[in-house]
């Protein structure tokens, strides 16, 4: 038996059939192959382009020294899928494999119209690297919606309260229905909000970033990547004590700096809601 997970997914006129795989370390793989064979003989019936990925724990590697890891990878070529990673994806103090996998099968009705671009993230969140894959249309070029914030400056705040304070509230006070008169308010206020703190876009660049991502931070990251990267290659005691210890400090300083961003953003809007209402009529 096979952990699976199968999907279509349709955009536009384009369909491609995504498959999710698990195989359990002690699972036999030539039992794992013979069960992945009858789902590749109908996926490439359907004609579809397909990706498969998946924590399958046979080390690509050791293709030419192991007969089943061999005619694993057979059998996924013959079926006309192309492995995309192809750098190990569990590195440890001993050892480097290549045990997560993904494949993509172009199928037959294909134009030939994507390419396709995948590799290794550097991460230490597991033992494990992140893994992806793009399929990029040769001749679409999406453009990205930025993100728009209110930006609540000093300034900002200031020009609100003057703009508020310039209200002519008497056409309220002629009003007999309550509901008319707060409409009226809340149109007024709402009107004044807008104009002093307008959505404004982001940058690309902030537009990625978290809000309590300070560039000092930034720089520390980096360096901490490095530190992982280095202790990589060298797979010394030293060098992962210096990491493991960085890391731990980097991690420290993070969850500090992002618990005073959100206490400072819970005390400005509590001012901005106190500014809103101090001279209401």
């Amino acid at each position: 038996m096979i952990e699976n997970l199968w999907l279509e997914v349709i955009r536009g006129n384009k369909k491609y059939i995504v498959g999710g795989i698990y195989r359990h370390p002690n699972q036999n793989i030539d039992e794992f192959n013979n069960l992945l064979d009858q789902s590749l003989s109908i996926i490439r019936n359907t004609k579809a382009p397909c990706i498969i990925a998946g924590d399958i724990n046979i080390d690509l590697i050791r293709h030419s020294s192991h007969n089943s890891t061999a005619d694993y990878v057979n059998n996924l070529l013959v079926n006309n899928f192309m492995p995309t990673i192809i750098m190990p994806t569990r590195i440890t103090d001993s050892s480097a494999t290549l045990v997560d996998h993904i494949y993509y099968c172009e199928g037959s009705n294909s134009k030939r119209d994507v390419n396709i671009k995948s590799g290794n993230l550097w991460c230490d969140l597991t033992d494990h690297l992140p893994n992806y894959i793009l399929i990029v249309n040769k001749y679409i070029t999406i453009k990205r919606n930025l993100a728009c914030v209110r930006i609540f400056s000093d300034r900002n705040i200031d020009k609100f309260k003057k703009v508020k304070s310039e209200i002519n509230w008497q056409q309220l006070y002629l009003l007999d229905n309550v509901n008319s008169a707060n409409q009226y308010f809340e149109d007024l206020i709402t009107r004044c909000y807008h104009s002093c703190f307008p959505l404004t876009k982001l940058s690309r660049k902030c537009s990625k970033d978290k809000m309590w991502i300070t560039p000092g931070l930034k720089l520390s990251s980096k360096h901490k990547n490095k530190l992982y990267k280095k202790w990589l290659k060298s797979k010394t005691m030293k060098d992962e004590l210096n990491y493991k210890n960085y890391r731990k400090l980097f991690k420290q300083i993070a969850a500090e700096a992002e618990q005073s961003y959100l206490n400072h953003h819970h005390h400005h809007d509590a001012k901005t809601a106190e500014v809103r209402c101090d001279d209401s009529p």
